[in-house]
């Protein structure tokens, strides 16, 4: 059975996406809370630090919204400038990750309506540069020196990222939040204001779609 083949037959989409979309994560403690405290009382270095700590999450967060450098960094920069300004209205209520990716979650949602309308993505492309993809994200973990399995999972790579780029914004962002950031059911529900059960019904609709589209490229 090829590799290709094993994808297809997989019971879940949960296992697919892991191997294609496996990113570390930022662990949550509770030097977060004191540097908050910190940070709004006017210091600037414990939010640096809070910055340093989620810079790439936000990032890579920014770039799935906008697809290119350029436009991820200056969102990132947004983001990041919006929480510096509105940390006094956190109120701790949730972990501080939560507060700032529902911003980055807001800005990221408004930045992409606004490119979109200006026609950004039909005169530059969102899925078209794939070596830029590459650079940003090493998506494909090496499991594997296997040349020809490393080339099946790249091109599984792009088609499953293609798919996604192609879902409508509300069932996009639950997939990007859940199968590519991680984030729990709870913090999702957080991040979008929905109840835990339609975040649910949303990814699994998500994922459906995702794996049809796979279904008729690779078979």
């Amino acid at each position: 059975m090829t590799f290709l083949e094993t994808i297809l037959n997989g019971l879940c989409l949960n296992i697919v996406m892991f191997l294609l979309f496996y990113a570390s994560t930022a662990a949550e403690n509770d030097d977060d809370a004191s540097l908050v405290i910190k940070a709004k009382r006017g210091n600037r270095e414990a939010f640096d630090v809070l910055l340093e700590k989620y810079y790439k999450k936000v990032y890579n967060l920014a770039y799935r919204y906008v697809g290119e450098q350029e436009e991820a960094s200056d969102l990132t920069q947004e983001i990041f400038t919006a929480a510096f300004q509105n940390l006094r209205k956190f109120r701790g209520d949730s972990k501080f990750s939560t507060w700032l990716f529902q911003i980055a979650t807001n800005r990221g949602k408004n930045r992409f309506k606004y490119l979109k309308r200006r026609g950004y993505f039909a005169n530059k492309g969102q899925t078209e540069n794939n070596d830029d993809r590459d650079e940003q994200q090493r998506i494909v973990p090496d499991y594997s020196t296997n040349p020809e399995t490393l080339l099946a999972g790249k091109q599984v790579q792009r088609i499953v990222q293609k798919a996604i780029d192609e879902l409508d914004p509300d069932h996009k962002e639950i997939v990007i939040l859940r199968d590519i950031e991680g984030f729990s059911y709870e913090e999702i529900a957080q991040l979008l204001n929905l109840p835990e059960g339609t975040t649910k019904s949303r990814l699994h609709r998500a994922r459906m779609v995702v794996k049809e589209k796979l279904k008729r490229v690779l078979s």
